[in-house]
């Protein structure tokens, strides 16, 4: 059976794994309402007033999470919910109603910016509203990207999934002083032998590794249906693996993750419809796997509301995560937005492609 993800496959656990950052330590704001300002008339009265409403604050840049240069924004995780967003962060003590709230579940936001009130840090949100830092976590996107080639691999390759020693002989045992290979280098395949159920590679000389612990890439011929000379994206289900194709050339390769058993990749042969550059996902509303991830980029949507798009949230490519679409590093994911169509014109946030040339074609199969 092909691997699963068994580390991510939780959804919530990708958060954990990479944050960098959290300010859990930080204590919460009080809930406590502020003082009301009391007097004395010229009657002897005592005449109080509620507390004066503050002015929305001016955020100052949000905090940026290391390798910037992978995506333009930053984004953290919602550790705790759910969670109510305020337009000021004062507007929670003096029991304001906050302008959204979200539901529990799998969170992502982007950061616009912060603010500081009563020595505590708030996150504004670009999807609007203030929230408290001390329940979020700052998340660094994965800076994994695959290969563009410039001429026909002459072997299929692959890329190491786990730490691997390798065997001198298919079947056989690592022996000391073997080969290490660790997640996401690369490798050549040579051979491929049969023992029992297991299929292993030869990927060097008394270098021998089973095929759970890579991810392949190897040549296809474009489908019937794709005309010679089309560019076409061949996704593998089995090995999470993406070529892109220029007819029958192969210009790029990468690792995707395809949507988890219980939310399957639709397979079939598509034309990519739309594609969004930055935009909002969810689903599963009222349900316990309730997900929300703001600012998704680089989207392009091949049938109905499946998509291939860039996932910040997560670095488990080669193993399926997704709950249908087809994730990709973000890199990947910008590399394949500009190479396929339709063309987003300068300036626009997304194209839909016109009956009379319809886009980019994707093949998704086991």
């Amino acid at each position: 059976m092909r691997r699963q993800w068994l580390l991510l496959v939780a959804l919530g656990l990708a958060a954990s794994i990479s944050v960098f950052s959290t300010l859990s330590a930080q204590a919460a704001p009080s809930s406590a309402p502020s003082a009301r300002i009391c007097d004395v008339d010229d009657r002897g009265r005592l005449v109080c007033q509620p507390p004066p409403k503050k002015a929305a604050p001016t955020p100052v840049p949000a905090p940026v999470a290391s390798a910037k240069s992978t995506l333009p924004f930053t984004y953290a995780y919602v550790v705790t919910g759910p969670v109510a967003l305020y337009s000021n962060p004062a507007d929670a003590d003096n029991g304001v109603a906050p302008v959204r709230t979200i539901d529990a579940g799998y969170i992502w936001v982007r950061l616009a910016g912060q603010a500081i009130h009563n020595g505590q840090t708030w996150y504004l949100t670009d999807g609007g509203g203030y929230l408290p830092a001390s329940i979020t976590a700052i998340y660094r996107p994965s800076a994994f990207h695959g290969i563009t080639l410039q001429n026909q691999p002459a072997f299929p390759f692959a890329w190491v999934m786990v730490y691997s020693k390798t065997s001198p002989q298919p079947g056989a045992k690592p022996e000391a002083g073997s080969a290490v290979f660790k997640r996401y280098d690369m490798v050549n395949i040579y051979e491929q032998r049969q023992v029992g159920e297991q299929t292993w590679y030869r990927v060097g000389e008394n270098q021998w590794l089973i095929q759970t612990a890579i991810a392949k890439v190897e040549w296809r011929q474009p489908p019937a249906d794709i005309t010679p000379g089309d560019k076409w994206i061949d996704v593998s289900l089995f090995e999470q693996t993406l070529a892109a194709y220029e007819g029958d050339r192969m210009v790029y390769a990468t690792l995707l993750s395809s949507g988890l058993r219980q939310w399957p990749t639709v397979k079939g042969l598509f034309r990519i419809h739309t594609k969004i550059t930055w935009g909002p996902m969810s689903g599963r509303e009222g349900k316990p796997d309730f997900y929300l991830l703001e600012d998704v980029p680089w989207s392009m949507y091949f049938f109905e509301d499946y998509a291939l798009h860039g996932a910040y949230w997560h670095d488990g490519f080669g193993y399926q995560h997704s709950h249908g679409c087809v994730n990709l590093a973000p890199l990947d994911a910008k590399w394949l937005y500009d190479w396929t169509t339709p063309v987003v014109p300068q300036g626009r946030t997304g194209a839909t492609a016109p009956k009379a040339a319809p886009g980019t074609w994707v093949w998704v199969h086991d």
